[in-house]
């Protein structure tokens, strides 16, 4: 039990340190400071640096991963799908800002970096649930088709944004943001 404890805290300390300062700024020292441990018990527990970032991956990025797979289900229904989308990421973000910050750093941070490549797998198969939802749709929409990624790209983008925003508490998300959000989305500004 109190092994668990330990690593729990260990990983609730860099994943706040990483979420604040970002993964390359903070030193396996000031992680030990801030869990109140030793550098050999890290190591005990992690090994390294990245494998702290790895048990991070598999403690959220995995949740996550699930909940954009459950919401990019397409059911012929676009609209309902881009907003179970939007709303599944809204929820995540707002339940665990620390990772969704982290995972935001991450998803900006270089292809080559440390914790960039540990995370890669998880965010190939985030883009490919996205991608697949909008490939599936343009079998029903036409004027999609041959922008599918592009088109995925771009909703990808507003959905970490907004919530990101709304981790911020720079928006609100109720069910009136959303609708809009999507709107926009859909049919564009100016409409």
């Amino acid at each position: 039990m109190e092994s668990d404890n330990s690593k729990k805290s260990i990983l609730s300390a860099a994943l706040e340190l990483f979420s604040v300062k970002g993964y390359d700024a903070v030193g396996v020292q000031e992680i030990c400071d801030a869990a109140g441990i030793t550098k050999p018990t890290l190591y005990y527990f992690f090994k390294s640096k990245q494998g702290l970032v790895e048990a991070i991956v598999d403690e959220w990025g995995v949740e996550l991963l699930r909940s954009v797979k459950d919401a990019a289900v397409y059911q012929r229904d676009f609209i309902k799908g881009l907003t179970n989308i939007l709303t599944a990421q809204i929820i995540f973000a707002k339940e665990n800002p620390m990772f969704f910050r982290f995972h935001v750093g991450l998803l900006n941070a270089p292809n080559d970096s440390e914790a960039r490549s540990v995370y890669a797998p998880v965010i190939k198969k985030l883009d490919s649930c996205i991608d697949s939802f909008f490939l599936q749709s343009a079998a029903e929409f036409g004027n999609m088709r041959g922008k599918e990624k592009l088109y995925a790209l771009l909703f990808r983008n507003t959905v970490q944004a907004v919530a990101f925003q709304c981790v911020q508490r720079k928006l609100k998300s109720d069910d009136q943001m959303i609708f809009q959000i999507v709107h926009s989305f859909v049919y564009g500004v100016a409409s």
